[in-house]
């Protein structure tokens, strides 16, 4: 349902476009007090009704902003920034739009326009009638391309710029921000922001008075970050009823809803929120009855936290190598640690499993083996929400699921975490031992040691917005990492992290490998040069086996003469994978990596 913002003559073709592909209207904000209605839509009030709107139709609700100006486009979106809104697209039948190309929110796309292969077009862009925009061009936000404009291969435009009526750019120019491009100009060299050029060729006539961008596309300063949190706006609204309803203290109506949610998503009878992944393992640990002394195999490649928690119980972690299709733990390796764990009458009490960067283990090979030798497994699903195996949630296979709501997760509660099990009477224990383990006594007793671990109303309210808009955020992440790989698969020796058959990976992190021999170049190499233009980047997870605090401890390699797990680290990348990253930024890391690869 969509509602435009602006009720001037622009707003009367997109409205007459909305009605053409039959999408329900619910009318126009203008702050025009004499206007009622535009072409027959009415007009609901001034742009500040949106906040009432938005409160009673947030889910289905698409803006539309329906000014013609690129900085009054801009300033508005500024001013809703707050609100979150969900911005709509429109795009014409008869417009010719590649499906390899990619338009961001906000964006119209008018009559008889044509957007080709790979081009990819930013938010709040209005791609006029019968204009083209030919394969590989890059717009950047507010980018005006009027009329019958015509954009030639791998041209690329600055934000807030606009391309006049009738305009033509040959291939290859780059066109600064704020600038201007006359009607029927001829553009043959490149042209620098802040600009009015016009003419065949088209020259620079004066500078216009903006410093608002002092950088052109591919040249912001802003900080690219690995996978920063990304909200909804629909946080405050859980956040607000904890604290009209005074739910400021631990536990309380957040909690109880968002366990019920996410076991809901995940297709399994119970979930507990807890205070973080680690705490979510720990609980599993003891539920599942290890003692100190008692082994837990372990995969080598993960992040420390998953191997802390059999220290805090005094058992000891036993490392196991990955393997190449899923970078995750090696049913090889695995079965090659139980059968000499069995002769030597040392078999571990449990097995934790690691999906990493949201791919998912080899789950039916690895329940068989542990099945074979009545080892309960329990699977760490932190990096993975949302991801399948075989058609089924990861985090759901083994005796006990965790996942992580960390803030760099693809969903976050700032910190916090969940324990999901199909043994319900386990949980009712957890929930027990999470909260200090008090006994149901008319006064304070305790039987047991426990632990705070409870998951405060507060952050499940944020976890309950970030939940709804899970599968969201699985599509962005997607479409991060086939941007990458379609910018850089050509290069040999630069591998991504492959995705097994019968899986789908919520590819939380963009990760690949370097080929040093053939590209002539290290990760850290990468990583540093990166990091000199603001971008931040990471190795692969330093194998447990290999850290310092762990150094003694017994690991089993994939293969007599190989480990796995050693040879991702010292080749391995994760690439900037927020789901808040713009295309531009995207392009502005890849450009980076494409002049250092190639």
């Amino acid at each position: 349902m969509f509602v435009l913002i602006g009720g001037g003559g622009h707003a009367k073709v997109i409205l007459e476009m909305l009605r053409e592909s039959n999408e329900k209207i619910l009318g126009v904000l203008d702050d025009d007090p004499l206007k009622k209605d535009v072409i027959g839509i009415p007009v609901l009030g001034k742009i500040s009704k949106v906040h009432s709107l938005l409160k009673h139709y947030r889910q289905e609700l698409r803006l539309i902003i329906s000014v013609g100006n690129n900085n009054i486009r801009e300033k508005i979106v500024s001013e809703l920034k707050s609100l979150r809104p969900i911005y709509g697209k429109v795009i014409h039948p008869s417009a010719i739009i590649s499906s390899s190309c990619f338009i961001d929110e906000g964006t119209v796309v008018m009559p008889n326009a044509v957007i080709n292969a790979s081009a990819k077009v930013g938010k709040h862009n209005i791609i006029n009638t019968s204009s083209v925009v030919e394969h590989d061009c890059i717009l950047n936000d507010y980018v005006h391309v009027s009329p019958g404009a015509h954009l030639s291969g791998n041209v690329k435009v600055g934000k807030n710029t606009h391309i006049g009526v009738g305009a033509n750019i040959i291939q290859n120019i780059y066109i600064g921000s704020d600038s201007i491009i006359g009607g029927g100009s001829i553009v043959v060299s490149s042209i620098p922001n802040s600009v009015l050029a016009v003419g065949n060729p088209a020259k620079v006539k004066k500078k216009l008075n903006s410093n608002k961008h002092k950088e052109g596309l591919l040249m912001a300063e802003k900080r690219i970050y690995l996978s920063p949190p990304h909200m909804t706006g629909d946080e405050k609204k859980y956040i607000n009823e904890a604290f009209e309803t005074n739910w400021i203290a631990p536990l309380g109506p957040n909690v109880d809803h968002f366990e019920k949610e996410l076991a809901s998503y995940v297709g399994i009878e119970d979930a507990v929120a807890v205070s973080s992944g680690t705490a979510a393992i720990h609980l599993s640990l003891i539920l599942t009855g290890i003692k100190p002394g008692d082994k837990v195999f372990c995969p080598s490649l993960t992040f420390v936290a998953t191997a802390n928690p059999i220290i805090y119980m005094g058992a000891v972690p036993v490392f196991i190598d990955s393997e190449p299709e899923t970078w995750n733990i090696s049913p090889q390796a695995l079965l090659s640690a139980l059968k000499k764990a069995e002769k030597n009458n040392t078999l571990p009490k449990a097995v934790l499993v690691v999906n990493l960067y949201g791919q998912s283990s080899k789950m039916k090979e690895i329940l068989q083996i542990c099945d074979s030798y009545d080892i309960p497994v329990i699977e760490d699903a932190a990096e993975s929400l949302g991801s399948t195996y075989n058609g089924i949630k990861t985090g759901t296979f083994g005796k006990f699921g965790i996942y992580s709501f960390n803030g760099n997760k693809i969903i976050t509660t700032s910190g916090g975490g969940m324990l999901v099990s199909k043994d319900g009477e386990a949980l009712k224990k957890a929930r027990f031992l999470a909260a200090q383990a008090r006994d149901p006594a008319p006064y304070y007793q305790h039987s047991k040691i426990g632990y705070n671990y409870r998951m405060s109303n507060i952050l499940a309210g944020i976890g309950r917005a970030q939940l709804a808009h899970l599968e969201k955020r699985i599509e962005e992440k997607r479409a991060v990492f086939k941007r990458y790989k379609d910018a850089l698969s050509h290069i040999e020796g630069l591998n991504f992290m492959p995705e097994l058959e019968n899986t789908y990976s919520n590819r939380w992190l963009t990760t690949a490998t370097i080929n040093n021999q053939k590209l002539k170049i290290t990760p850290t190499e990468v990583i540093e040069a990166l990091e000199k233009e603001n971008i931040e980047a990471r190795h692969i997870w330093k194998p447990l086996h290999t850290q310092p605090v762990f150094k003694g401890c017994e690991y089993f390699s994939h293969t007599e003469d190989l480990s796995i797990s050693e040879r991702l680290y010292e080749t391995g990348i994760c690439l900037p994978s927020g789901t808040s990253m713009t295309v531009y930024e995207q392009e502005r890391v890849i450009k980076l990596l494409l002049s250092m690869l190639e």
